[in-house]
């Protein structure tokens, strides 16, 4: 088998762990063994677990960030944007769920990744709330720096709480729902119809 598709087992393999089990009792040693192969292969591929989980993480990250690229090419609307990236951080946020995003938050050696996903997010969602601003949707006072910032903060420490997706996801439109206009309700309305449709835990 070639190294690059062994390579990518193992990538695929060890998302499926630090999903179910976090990252700190992840180990090389279980990385291994979950895959039937020896450690020094393991070695040979990647240097590390802090290497092979940031690599991982990476990966994630670039789905999501793909998939963005792409609504983006489709020339959505501000509206339809806006609700794209709801719909993709709160899929996110608990596809990582609480065991993950609690050991990023508390470990140092991922505090970089955690930094740059806070800070990509938070403008996506000021970059969609300011167009919708611009085309006279959002209600008058609203700002979209900081309702942006309030919604995500909101979104991940509900995560890490345990709030669940289901609830999440209701606590995601209905917030967004309060800040657009009486007149921009029914495009609104047709977004929410089709709002995160996916399941996720």
């Amino acid at each position: 088998m070639k190294a690059e598709t062994v390579r990518r087992s193992v990538v695929d393999y060890t998302k499926q762990e630090m999903i179910r089990q976090g990252v700190t009792r992840l180990t090389m040693d279980t990385i291994a063994q979950g895959l039937g192969m020896s450690k020094r292969t393991l070695y040979q591929l990647f240097p590390g677990k802090v290497c092979l989980v940031q690599i991982c993480l990476g990966d994630i990250s670039g789905e999501k960030r793909r998939l963005l690229l792409q609504y983006e090419d489709s020339s959505r609307s501000c509206i339809e944007t806006l609700f794209d990236v709801a719909r993709e951080y709160v899929v996110l946020i608990h596809y990582l769920g609480r065991t993950l995003l609690t050991d990023l938050t508390v470990d140092i050696d991922y505090q970089p990744f955690v930094k740059r996903e806070e800070a990509f997010w938070l403008q996506q969602f000021v970059d969609a709330l300011n167009r919708c601003k611009a085309c006279g949707y959002l209600l008058p006072g609203t700002d979209p720096d900081r309702f942006s910032y309030d919604l995500t903060t909101n979104i991940y420490e509900n995560c890490l709480r345990g709030v669940s997706y289901t609830a999440q996801r209701f606590f995601c439109r209905a917030l967004l729902r309060g800040i657009f206009r009486a007149d921009a309700i029914p495009a609104i309305d047709e977004n929410l119809e089709q709002y995160i449709p996916v399941s996720c835990s």
